[in-house]
Parts: C-alpha cells; structure tokens; sequence
C-alpha cells in the first residue's frame, strides 16, 4: 500500500495569493501605522475670534461696557452713601430737604445694586441678569433724576449759601447724579436692546482641528445663546 508523503501531495497545493504572501512577509506594525486616527477637539479661541462668533444681541450689549460702567456706578453710590450721612454732622442740616428725606442713602443704594447687577450680567451675561440690570437702572435712572430736581431747587437756599461746606457737597451730589443718570441711561439703553428682540437664531459656529486633548478650549458663554445658559 502506496502512502503519500508531503512530497508526491506538493503539486495538488494550492499557492497562496500574493496579498496573503504579502501579508505574511511584513509585521503586524506595518499595518496599524498605516493611517493613525488623531481625535477631533475644539481648538481655542482668541479674543478676536470668540467676538467674530458672538450673537449680534452679545455684541451690543458689551459695546455699552457694562462692567466699567457698573463698577462706576458701585463707587457714586458708596460715595453718596458716605457724604449723606456724614452730611448729618454739618450744621443747620435740617433746612436741607435733601438730606432730611435721607435721598442720598435710598439713592446710594439703589446705585450699588444696579451697578452689581451690571457686573453681573457682564461677567456672566444670562437673560435675566440682563433683565433685573435693565430693571433696576431703569429705577435709578428715575431716582437719579429726583436728585438732581432736588439739588437744583436747594442750591437757590438761602442757609446754604451761607454755609460754604454744605454748598460744596451739594455742588459734588449734583455731580454724582448728573453723572450716574448719564451712566443709567446708557447701560438701561443697550440692556434694552439685548433682551428686546424676537429670536436668538444666531448661528454659532465651531471650527475643529486635530489638537491634543489638553488643549482644547470650550467656547466662552458671551459666545453662546443667551436663551440657552
């Protein structure tokens, strides 16, 4: 009995393809590094960049520097706060409508929230930081206002014209108020135009590059639509 041997079966093998024989001769190295696949993240953004993308009703409302012009208003009414109530120490104070209905305290006040408000909502500009901003400068544009109605008419005193100090700081409130109505005005105008509007269907766009993940960058919320923080 005949028994076949690898030697007499070699003519019925078939070869194998050329891509097996490919494969076989190359390590598995060689393959994996053909086309490595570097993960998708947001870039960072410059200044410039992130006020390219900013919705038209951000923009706005930042062109009315709300920050600086919070912050001014902070400082009137702790100034005002601390002139009417030194104001108490001067004498004949009490001919003085001004201070005897205490307007510099109330109107100092309402002058630090609404700065704080201002602040606020330029920091972290959400639509009802913005809206309680626009509320409250509304009021002390309205207080402010009273002031200067107040002061114009106790100028014309005749026991304050006698007493230099008392003249001089009133002379300082009226500057205060004149200056906070200006900054009241100004920042309820372009609040108002940030939250009076139809829609938010700014189209925000998001461009990818190939970076590490340690360096990616999201977006700030200026740039984001205010409906949605």
């Amino acid at each position: 009995m005949h028994i076949p041997t690898l030697s007499s079966l070699a003519p019925f093998r078939s070869p194998l393809p050329d891509t097996v024989a490919v494969l076989q001769n190359h390590s598995p190295n060689t393959i994996m590094d053909s086309n490595p696949i570097t993960p998708l993240t947001p870039r960072s953004f410059s200044r410039d960049e992130s006020d390219a993308y900013m919705p038209k009703a951000m923009k706005k409302f930042y062109r009315g520097e709300p920050l600086a012009l919070g912050i001014t208003q902070i400082l009137i009414g702790i100034m005002q706060v601390g002139l009417g109530a030194a104001f108490h120490t001067v004498p004949y104070y009490y001919y003085y409508s001004y201070i005897v209905i205490e307007v510099p305290i109330w109107s100092g006040i309402l002058y630090i929230i609404s700065g704080s408000l201002s602040v606020a909502a330029a920091r972290n500009p959400k639509i009802p930081l913005v809206k309680g901003m626009l509320g409250m400068n509304v009021v002390s544009s309205v207080a402010a206002g009273i002031g200067i109605i107040f002061l114009c008419f106790s100028l014309d005193s005749y026991h304050l014209r006698r007493q230099g100090i008392l003249y001089g700081i009133t002379a300082v409130f009226l500057v205060f108020n004149i200056l906070e109505f200006c900054i009241t005005i100004s920042t309820a105008a372009f609040g108002c135009k940030t939250v009076c509007q139809d829609n938010y269907t700014e189209t925000v766009v998001v461009v990818y590059q190939n970076v590490s993940p340690g360096d990616s960058v999201a977006l700030p919320d200026a740039c984001k639509d205010p409906r949605s923080l």
